[in-house]
């Protein structure tokens, strides 16, 4: 009779680790989805600068 609580004191261990490292994993791949999140609206705002300068700057030579 212990040897059938072990085991399932065994199994009930084994998968909290797994759901420890499942979480693991979706942390890391969130982080890593926000960085190339925040990276594609940094060089969306580069583009948006970028394009009303050289509005500005054509607007000015026009004048």
């Amino acid at each position: 009779m212990m040897w059938a609580l072990a085991i399932i004191a065994g199994i009930i261990a084994i998968l909290a680790v797994a759901g420890v490292v499942k979480d693991a994993i979706d942390l890391n791949h969130a982080i890593k989805a926000r960085a190339e999140r925040d990276q594609e609206w940094r060089v969306h705002e580069l583009r948006v600068i970028a394009d009303h300068e050289t509005r500005h700057h054509t607007e000015t030579e026009e004048q």
